[in-house]
């Protein structure tokens, strides 16, 4: 097997807030090159979750998303708190999102959304028998509604591209194919 990995020469702290922690990094390919610098940000991992109803309707939300200018049909997710289990993770942000809690919770995959740039890994589940048990209790900076849709619903908009999020797609076309969306 080649050597494929890079190695780390320096890295510096460029920008941190609660938003991004953005480094630099000198770098040191296989074949000798340096790159500097080479930008990662370094972000926590966080849960989507494919909650679907007893009936096969799937709770999703719909939000505004900045980095591509326009509100967007996503699945309930954020970031999972340090020290949290992913698990834990996912159940916290269905109820806060949507008010709707699990009746069971089953890990899907975790898969990197950019791996070239940043750290962070969606923890992708699937919450089955869901039902609305509290109100909705959002972070200050987010504004989002929650939409419910019949399963069929969301397959024909994975077809003709109403789900716009990568990751999310991935967990809707995983849900599907264990039959969870009907």
């Amino acid at each position: 097997n080649m050597n494929l990995s890079w190695k780390i020469l320096d890295e510096t702290t460029v920008i941190k807030d609660s938003w991004i922690d953005m480094r630099a990094s000198t770098c040191q390919l296989p074949g000798g090159m340096v790159i500097a610098p080479f930008y990662v940000n370094h972000l926590p991992d966080f849960a989507v979750v494919v909650a679907v109803t007893p009936e096969h309707r799937v709770i999703m939300v719909r939000q505004y998303r900045h980095g591509v200018e326009k509100v967007l049909l996503e699945l309930p997710a954020g970031c999972i708190e340090a020290g949290e289990d992913p698990k834990d993770g996912a159940a916290r942000e269905l109820l806060e999102e949507t008010g709707y809690k699990a009746g069971s919770l089953e890990f899907l995959f975790k898969i990197a959304p950019n791996a070239s740039n940043c750290t962070s890994s969606a923890q992708c589940y699937l919450a089955r028998n869901v039902f609305p048990a509290a109100p909705q209790n959002l972070d200050e900076t987010e504004a989002l509604e929650v939409v419910e849709l019949e399963g069929e619903e969301v397959k024909r908009l994975l077809r003709e591209g109403g789900v716009e999020q990568a990751v999310h797609v991935a967990a809707l076309y995983r849900a599907a194919e264990l039959g969870a969306l009907g």
